[in-house]
């Protein structure tokens, strides 16, 4: 089992969660308390959706291509070359 869950994984489940829970929500009446407990949680749900959309991803291969080029040339410049 993968320990992290890329962002667009957790976008896709939050945004499937998120259409899950507003089918139900629409079968409820409005203003009873679990139309209003629901409704809370589509709008968390929706808050986290767009949290995570203003943050931005960085692929795990740039990054180690980024970090072995770097101390590539540290070495280089280290050792005299």
């Amino acid at each position: 089992m993968p320990v992290a869950i890329s962002r667009d994984q957790q976008l896709a489940a939050l945004r499937e969660r998120l259409r899950d829970r507003a089918a139900t929500l629409s079968g409820l009446t409005p203003g009873s308390p679990s139309h209003t407990g629901l409704q809370a949680e589509c709008d968390a749900i929706y808050k986290e959706i767009q949290r995570l959309e203003g943050t931005r991803s960085i692929n795990p291969r740039l990054l180690l291509t980024i970090l072995g080029i770097t101390t590539i040339v540290l070495f280089s410049l280290l050792s005299g070359h």
